[in-house]
């Protein structure tokens, strides 16, 4: 984006609880506390606004900034605003392609990668387990499928094999959260030399330069739900569909 100049309007985010956080993270960054932010995206998300909320978060001082996109599990309420896999890498590759070398991350640069359609990772299930007032969740945050009195029973307990996108099971149809798909960015990253290789590449390549992902910031934000129901997995299939939306 050298040489041009991104327009966004955020007078509709200006009011509300929207203000009252941007108020919040001025004064805690003005009393010397590092602050990093965590934004989830669901359908319908603008990707040329989300790219104005980096900057913004940048010029406000943010430490940097983590994404997830969101994923239909099955307890949400709102099963319509969730992002199908191809839409979810689509939208990160117009966010995130062609960025500002000001934008800084706070997670994995091969998750991120990941999320634009550039790596095909599978789910580690166990990589980020979640432990709260009942226990150890069974297999993590999104699912609840039981929880586990301590770590080692949650380890030995869990079938680790029924859960992540690659297993057919329909709650993870949708899913690339950071919460599985992260961890094994990680994991690749300290895997052997080519791990970490790509990840000092991902380090040193920062803009990404992608002209068709550019062009995709001026396409109207039509949300999938409007004209195509997100596809589940169905279960009993023994091999992994790829969603259409």
């Amino acid at each position: 984006m050298d040489g041009q100049k991104e327009h966004h309007d955020f007078s509709v985010c200006r009011e509300g609880g929207y203000q009252q956080a941007i108020e919040g993270i001025r004064e805690a960054i003005k009393r010397g506390f590092r602050v990093t932010t965590n934004t989830t995206l669901f359908d319908g998300a603008d990707p040329k606004s989300v790219r104005g909320f980096f900057d913004e978060m940048m010029e406000l001082g943010v430490e940097g900034m983590m994404l997830s996109p969101g994923y239909s599990y099955e307890k949400a309420p709102d099963q319509k605003h969730f992002l199908g896999r191809a839409r979810t890498r689509r939208l990160f590759r117009a966010i995130l392609a062609n960025r500002k070398k000001s934008w800084q991350f706070n997670q994995s640069k091969l998750f991120l990668e990941f999320l634009m359609g550039k790596r095909n990772y599978a789910c580690t299930p166990w990589g980020m387990p979640t432990y709260n007032v009942f226990g150890w969740q069974k297999p993590c945050y999104l699912l609840q499928d039981g929880y586990a009195d301590t770590f080692q029973e949650l380890m030995e307990s869990v079938e680790w094999k029924n859960y992540g996108t690659e297993s057919g099971n329909p709650k993870c149809a949708n899913c690339m959260v950071h919460s599985g798909y992260e961890a094994s960015a990680v994991d690749h990253t300290f895997s052997g030399l080519g791990g970490l290789w790509a990840t000092i590449k991902a380090g040193l390549t920062t803009t990404y330069r992608d002209p068709d992902a550019l062009d995709m910031l001026d396409e109207p934000v039509k949300p999938v739900h409007a004209f195509n129901p997100l596809v589940q997995i169905e279960a009993g299939k023994t091999q992994m569909e790829e969603t259409r939306a």
